[in-house]
This record gives structure tokens, sequence and C-alpha cells, in this order.
């Protein structure tokens, strides 16, 4: 396998796992007028809350609020039910520089005694174009390492509905700088997986003015090739540094509880696992499972996610020498 083929297998290899922006993530850019979408379809199910204290020895706001010593940080109060789905794009300008973009369609029901919102939360399914995302990524490459320092822009394509259990999304415009750093394995010179690891820090325009919500998130992945067979890793955590307990929110009357989803102090540690197949050398099938380990001000979410990515040549010539101009 070349080097040219094994960077393109491992670029539509890791589309695999990450259902928002999942090539923009990667560590690893298509050759110059190489370009890559892949579309994603993700079915999301949670069905318990996560709280940061509700177990000590004092009640919180929120026990007191609703008279229940809870005596556990995971509650059930109702199931969300989702379909997303993400179109990804991503195109390398020249052999170090690829620009990206995504967008999410998101439908989403709640189900349960408890709804925050009477027009979103009435067990039926509402949808909305959510988030866009727009980035840039620069690799430094040697070898068989990488480093790719990166920059993304997200922000909300319509004014949607924040407050609700089936609210589409967050609401919150943010840029993250960050970098990725890649190795290839290799096992009798052929490329048999690879590993890589990303930081990430998002400044994040907070609704409220006493409240920072800037966050950060390191991500680490890796894959093992069998064939055209990849099977594939990854965890990811991130903190939202600023925000607010839920459980220290006196529920319905504290000041801020249109936007405790948007305000949230969340605390994740998830994982995905997943398998790609390699239908030619220019498209891929993925299919993924992810779960949260533990978490604080957030949800319980599992999620499956089935994506096909597909490479071609967007721009540029062959030239004798092999290359492209």
């Amino acid at each position: 396998m070349s080097g040219r083929q094994t960077l393109g297998t491992i670029t539509l290899a890791v589309a695999a796992l990450c259902p928002v922006s999942a090539l923009a993530q990667s560590a690893w850019l298509p050759a110059k007028g190489e370009a890559a979408v892949t579309t994603n379809y993700q079915w999301l199910v949670a069905g318990r809350h996560f709280f940061s204290n509700l177990t000590g020895p004092e009640l919180t706001p929120m026990e007191i609020r609703l008279g229940t010593d809870f005596q556990s940080n995971s509650l059930d109060l109702g199931t969300v039910q989702s379909h997303a789905l993400v179109v990804d794009g991503n195109v390398g300008v020249t052999d170090q520089l690829a620009l990206s973009g995504s967008i999410a369609f998101i439908a989403a029901r709640y189900r349960g005694a408890q709804p925050e919102n009477d027009a979103l939360d009435n067990g039926m399914f509402h949808g909305a174009v959510q988030d866009a995302q727009i980035g840039a990524r620069y690799s430094i490459t040697r070898d068989l390492w990488t480093l790719t320092p990166f920059t993304d822009f997200i922000f909300p394509v319509t004014d949607y509905e924040v407050t609700a259990h089936a609210a589409h999304g967050l609401g919150l415009t943010m840029l993250e700088v960050g970098t990725s750093a890649g190795r290839i394995l290799l096992a009798d010179g052929a490329a048999k997986g690879y590993l890589q690891g990303t930081f990430g820090y998002a400044f994040t325009k907070s609704p409220f003015e006493d409240i920072p919500l800037n966050r950060s998130r390191i991500t680490v992945e890796g894959g093992y090739f069998l064939g055209r067979v990849s099977l594939q890793a990854l965890t990811t955590w991130r903190r939202v540094h600023g925000g607010i307990d839920w459980s220290e929110m006196d529920v319905h009357s504290h000041h801020h509880f249109a936007g405790h989803d948007q305000a949230a102090a969340t605390r994740d540690w998830r994982y995905v696992a997943g398998v790609s197949f390699q239908l030619t050398d220019a498209m891929s099938l993925e299919m993924s499972y992810g779960d949260t380990l533990r978490g604080a001000n957030t949800h319980a979410a599992r999620v499956m996610t089935v994506g096909w990515s597909w490479g071609f040549r967007a721009f540029g010539v062959p030239t004798l020498g092999g290359g492209f101009r």
C-alpha cells in the first residue's frame, strides 16, 4: 500500500466514529484537490439525567424545592429520542491545508411526566436544522507522525428553541482551536492501524453575562485494519469551564432555568466503538455505538450511527510524475 493510499484509507475510516464533523476531527488530511463527503444517520436515546450533587449529607436547592431526597445523581426524568442527519464535507486545498464544513438536521421528541416546553415536549417528533460548522486544518507531517492544528467555527443555523427536553441543540456560537496528533501503525511494512488524539478549547459566546461557558475536550482514538474492514474505538472527555450545576438550581424559580441546558456545567466521559467497511477505494460504510461512562449536568445518551463516506477528486489533474497540479 502506498503512502497516498494509506492516508486515503485512514481518512475514510476515521469518519465512522464522530457523527458531527467526522472528517474535521482527523489528524490526517486529504491530498491537494481530493475531497470527501460523509453522511451520517444517528439514533439517540437519553433515558436519564446526570446531576453533580444529589447524594451529599445536606439537601440541595433542587431537592428542597421538590421536597425529595433523591440519594442518587442519576434520575429518570423521562426519555428523549432523536433522529439526526449530518452531512460533512472535507477538501484538501493543498497537501497541508484542508477546509471542512458540516450541517445537521435534528428531529427529537420527549416522553415523560415532566415536560419543560408544552409545544415541544408533547410526545411528538419536532424537526429543525440545527448547527453548522466550518473549519480549517493545517498538517505538519514527519514520517509516520502527523501534527494538525485546527480551528472550527460552530453556530446555530436557525433560531430553534433551547428550553425543552426535546430541544434541537444548545443554540451556542463557538470558536474552537486545538490540535490533533496521529501515528500510523505498521506491521511488516504495511499499515495495520492508527492512533490519534485531539485537544480542543472552545471560546463560547454565553447568553448570560454572569456565566462563562468556554469548554475543552480531549479525544483519544484507535483503529485496526483487517483488509477492507476497520475496527475502531474512541473515548472523549469534555468539560465546561463555568456554567451552573443543575442540583444547585431552585428549579423553576431559578432566574437561569430557561437556559439551564445552555448554561450547564457539563462534565462527561464517553466511549464509541465502530466498524468501517471499505466498499471501494473511494467509498466506505460505517456503523458505531456510543454511550456515557459518567457525567454531570448532562444526559445519559446512547447513540447508534450509520454513515457513508465518498472520496473523490475535486480539482487538479495528474502530472507525469504522479502528482497533481
